[in-house]
């Protein structure tokens, strides 16, 4: 079904964003962060489950993503994570448990190294390494990339396959009808900042159960990568989860499965 909830808030800085919130008015919120063009259809699976369980789902579309407005200011990664701070601000929400995929994790992670973990519950990150550029003796970052290829991974990566399975017939049929185009050469700042984050001195400071998922057929990052972020993170209370046959995107290849695992993990916490 299309998105017709409408609702915008005007960031600090000026720029109008998009946002959706869903679910019981008493439940506590999941605090959804999509990847690098995504928007906020591509949470589609997980918005009935995630409600039903109780919980508030809430999703944003960055600067330069679904019907937020177009700029060419802030196209950094700590900006959007000022962006999340200032909608659950505005929006009086004082509790979340964050789920970040791709570029969304680092979001996250960023929002937690400017605003720290008051508000913070649990964190999930969905195939995402916490350095992306491999470099010495860091090798849990992209295949076969480096420092000395961010230029030209950034040049590649709006033309690399991400899934693996192939996504139903409905979840289709939703991303296409909440298509909207995206400026790829507006917003290449952006996709180069996110890169080139290194959040791995973040992990330690979280002090709150961290899920590190990744496809196991995932075309950017090593399968050992969460189990490398997990001995980083060091809580007792975080665990790592792989998907079999699944690519890049867990939520739409796998959405039920996904939805089990998320919502088993914060039943943990809860």
């Amino acid at each position: 079904m299309k998105e017709e909830n409408m609702s915008f808030f005007k960031t600090n800085d000026g720029i109008q964003i998009h946002y959706q919130l869903d679910g019981p008015h008493n439940g506590t919120t999941v605090l959804l962060l999509g990847g690098y063009t995504s928007n906020i259809a591509t949470w589609a699976e997980q918005i009935e489950a995630f409600n039903a369980a109780g919980y508030r789902t809430l999703r944003l579309d960055y600067r330069n993503h679904g019907q937020s407005e177009q700029a060419a200011q802030g196209l950094r990664i700590a900006r959007l994570a000022m962006d999340v701070a200032e909608l659950l601000h505005q929006l009086d929400i004082t509790a979340v448990h964050v789920i970040g995929h791709s570029m969304g994790a680092s979001v996250g992670a960023l929002y937690l190294s400017l605003f720290g973990n008051q508000k913070v519950l649990s964190i999930i990150t969905e195939d995402q390494s916490p350095k992306m550029l491999n470099e010495g003796e860091w090798q849990a970052g992209l295949k076969d990339s480096d420092l000395s290829q961010l230029g030209s991974f950034a040049e590649r990566f709006p033309h690399i396959k991400l899934t693996q399975k192939h996504l139903s017939v409905e979840i289709k049929r939703v991303l296409a009808e909440n298509y909207t185009p995206f400026d790829f050469k507006l917003t290449h700042p952006l996709l180069v900042d996110g890169i080139a984050q290194d959040w791995r001195d973040v992990l330690p400071a979280e002090h709150r159960p961290h899920l590190f998922m990744s496809g196991d057929a995932s075309p950017l990052y090593p399968a050992n990568y969460p189990e490398v972020a997990l001995k980083l993170q060091g809580n007792a209370q975080s665990q790592t989860y792989h998907f079999e046959g699944v690519g890049h995107v867990p939520h739409l290849e796998s959405a039920d499965e996904f939805n089990q695992v998320a919502l088993a993990f914060f039943d943990q916490i809860n």
